[in-house]
């Protein structure tokens, strides 16, 4: 049951309406069956022995090679304007099929009207236009999908979605911060002015790159918002900047004093009213450097592997009130508190609550005290006894107790992924990441609230 395999026809041997076609084998000559190739416009075709061309497409015999095809016949799928009253055709003799494909005259013969006016090739063409309609609507889809830019308004009434691109416990918390910078002139990292994108999207594209450290390409933040990693790096290295400016120096330069603290002082922190700042390091790992003076630098013996260390102090209600600058994962706590500035902000009569790794009594402004867990190794009492004293064990179990508000707040701050390894091109903006992560973690629930 051969079938015409010219481009655009659907003639079969079978068909009904298609008895009076013969079906043509293509020439064993090579230079004719090229030249039958070339006329029937079929992309990467070969033909074969079960090939055939159908007696529609040689109006002048088989000899003269096929001529008439569908795109050079104007009425080649001519519809009749009144379906219901055809016009009649006069039938023909349907010549022996045995031996069409052989004889050039029973071609001469078989030359019919244009078959694709009966009613089966009107239902094939209804059907084709079906399925290209489909497939038209379907990329029509796709396209729009490809174009269509990921903005806050898709998130804003799903809190759950809220706080997972951004670390924010709400939406409100969002919009507070656009207020917020909307007062703010913004600088743009690259000297123009990012238009293509509201200043609250601007916003979130900053959020998911804290705290989920999205990539600039693939299926992140270019793709997501529509545009391209310049603009990326200009929006995010321009907020960064400017809530640093409004939310830290705005707000955080100074520590709260003794007395502020007392006004929500926990429980636990009872035995300590004149508590004014807990304190604890924490590292974030950075990319290996070529010069070795500077990987020594920041090699961390704790980490092992390179790091940079910023000093954080906690309030006793669990609020970050002090953050330094990143050093080398190499420094020493000491070391680091000693550079950082805090300690111009105690004064006399104040107490730090800190890590036995702390040994910074030395440096401490005069009148501020120190409370630290007690050391087995240098306790008096534990070389002459093999053991702690019950009001030393009183007093560790106090400290931890007080401790664990910078243990849980250093925790919350570490959920923003970017401080998991910050990306070398943020490299002259580390710090202000850093604080900026910093202000986002106090906009959170209170940390008291999961505690108790």
């Amino acid at each position: 049951m051969p079938q015409c395999c010219v481009p655009c026809c659907f003639n079969r041997s079978e068909s009904k309406t298609t008895t009076l076609l013969s079906f043509y084998r293509f020439p064993c000559n090579e230079k004719e069956r090229r030249k039958w190739v070339q006329l029937i416009r079929r992309e990467n075709f070969t033909p074969n022995c079960n090939s055939r061309v159908c007696s529609w497409h040689f109006p002048n015999g088989k000899a003269a090679g096929p001529s008439r095809f569908a795109w050079n016949q104007g009425k080649a799928f001519h519809f009749p304007d009144h379906p219901s009253n055809p016009p009649k055709q006069k039938k023909q003799i349907v010549p022996s099929s045995d031996d069409a494909t052989d004889t050039g005259h029973t071609a001469d013969m078989a030359t019919p009207q244009t078959p694709t006016t009966s009613q089966p090739s009107l239902v094939m063409l209804e059907v084709e236009n079906d399925m290209l309609r489909e497939e038209n609507k379907t990329l029509k889809e796709q396209l729009e999908k490809q174009k269509q830019t990921f903005s806050f308004s898709q998130i804003s009434s799903h809190p759950n979605k809220v706080q997972y691109y951004t670390g924010l416990p709400d939406a409100a918390t969002v919009f507070f911060l656009e207020a917020l910078l909307s007062r703010f002139e913004l600088q743009y990292h690259s000297d123009w002015t990012v238009q293509i994108m509201p200043l609250i999207d601007q916003l979130l594209l900053t959020l998911m790159k804290l705290k989920l450290n999205c990539g600039h390409v693939d299926h992140n933040l270019a793709t997501r918002f529509n545009c391209s990693t310049a603009t990326v790096t200009n929006i995010f290295t321009t907020i960064i900047c400017a809530l640093y400016d409004i939310l830290y120096v705005g707000l955080l330069e100074n520590i709260p004093s003794t007395a502020k603290n007392q006004t929500s002082l926990p429980d636990c922190f009872r035995p300590f009213p004149n508590c004014r700042i807990v304190l604890d390091c924490t590292e974030v790992a950075v990319s290996n450097t070529e010069r070795l003076d500077t990987q020594c630098h920041l090699y961390s013996h704790y980490k092992g592997r390179t790091t940079l260390k910023a000093l954080i102090g906690v309030a006793p209600n669990g609020v970050i009130t002090f953050a330094s600058n990143l050093y080398g994962g190499s420094a020493s706590d000491k070391s680091i508190t000693a550079d950082s500035g805090l300690l111009q902000h105690l004064q006399a009569g104040d107490l730090v609550i800190a890590d036995k790794g702390f040994t910074i009594r030395d440096i401490l402004p005069e009148g501020v005290l120190l409370n630290t867990p007690s050391l087995r190794n240098v306790t008096p009492s534990f070389l002459l006894n093999g053991q702690f004293t019950q009001e030393e064990v009183n007093n560790n179990r106090l400290i931890s107790c007080a401790r664990i508000h910078v243990e849980r707040s250093i925790q919350r701050l570490k959920l923003f992924c970017i401080l998991d390894h910050i990306p070398y091109q943020y490299r002259k903006n580390i710090n202000k990441i850093l604080k900026v992560c910093v202000c986002l973690t106090n906009l959170q629930t209170p940390i008291l609230r999961e505690i108790q």
